[in-house]
């Protein structure tokens, strides 16, 4: 009784920060489209290049997060873009972002990126080449969409230990760029998006949020801040239109731990509106920062269903 109640004032206590528009997707999953295993066969091809023919990427091993760069931007190429790499030091070696720009008429820019860079120790199947696959998917699924506003897809280097957070982060770098630009941007980071699990006691929050959010870790979780509510309010409604896939979200202080974790921390130091969508890492995943995350622990057919369910989303948000 006394636990129930507590969960109830924390519910209440929270909501602000935790209610979402629109209601998330349950109930049995429906088979896959013919699109959607496509892009699941697209997906796996992209991580398992990633983190099984490359593996570990990271300053450490530079050879690697090079061939990082040069598969990237080739994925982008054969989409039909023509990339651009952005080319920083770190350690006195030069590391690039890369992106590949589809064209609005608006003046603002919606950034949609990922971090390549792996954790030393890991292949880094789902963190964080399941981003990176992903943004490469929503570039060719999106080639032909002629949007209000430009969309940048960006590949981000030095997400990883010890960059994180600092000014450092390939992210953070970027951001500097489109400030000093002067773009009107918005961003989303696409943050570890290959594990899912349907079985109970499978999501792990710490204290007060297990007691608000589900235990099954078969969700999709948009994050941010609470000055990027709109633009988190805005996505996850349009996810839940369009995307046959549960979801969760939560808009809270800077201040609270962990909603920070990823490369839109460097557009909030710029004061752009940022967001990440993430399958919650370590709260999900026990392979997070081990040796054991590894492409045949991904789940390409979740992946492909959040992945066409974005596409649709950026649709809307892009105009």
């Amino acid at each position: 009784m006394h636990r129930n109640l507590t969960r109830k004032l924390l519910r209440a206590l929270t909501s602000p920060f935790t209610r979402m528009p629109g209601e998330s997707f349950a109930g049995q999953l429906p088979a896959l489209s013919g699109l959607q295993s496509q892009t699941a066969e697209l997906l796996s091809a992209h991580v398992h290049y990633l983190a099984g023919t490359i593996g570990e990427r990271h300053i450490g091993r530079y050879d690697a997060l090079c061939a990082s760069v040069d598969y990237i931007a080739g994925a982008f190429e054969a989409a039909g873009y023509k990339p651009q790499r952005h080319g920083f030091e770190l350690l006195g070696k030069t590391v690039c972002n890369v992106d590949a720009t589809l064209p609005g008429k608006s003046g603002r820019v919606l950034v949609i990126g990922a971090h390549y860079d792996s954790i030393p120790g890991s292949a880094g199947a789902d963190d964080n080449a399941s981003g990176t696959a992903a943004v490469l998917a929503l570039a060719k699924l999106l080639k032909d969409f002629v949007p209000n506003d430009t969309i940048r897809f960006v590949a981000f280097a030095n997400e990883e230990h010890p960059c994180l957070p600092a000014t450092t982060m390939g992210s953070y770098e970027y951001a500097r760029m489109c400030h000093q630009n002067g773009d009107q941007v918005r961003m989303m980071v696409l943050e570890m998006l290959g594990f899912f699990k349907h079985e109970d006691n499978t999501q792990h929050y710490p204290f007060p949020f297990n007691l608000v959010y589900p235990t099954t870790g078969n969700f999709l979780g948009f994050v941010g801040n609470w000055k990027s509510r709109q633009l988190l309010h805005q996505c996850i409604g349009s996810f839940r239109r369009h995307g046959n896939f549960p979801s969760d979200g939560v808009a809270a202080p800077d201040f609270v731990r962990d909603i920070g974790r990823s490369d839109h921390w460097g557009f909030w130091q710029f004061g752009y509106p940022a967001i990440m969508i993430t399958d919650t890492a370590n709260f999900r995943n026990p392979h997070y920062h081990t040796e054991l995350d590894t492409p045949d622990t991904v789940d390409y057919q979740s992946m492909s269903r959040v992945v066409t369910g974005l596409a649709e989303m950026v649709k809307e948000i892009a105009g």
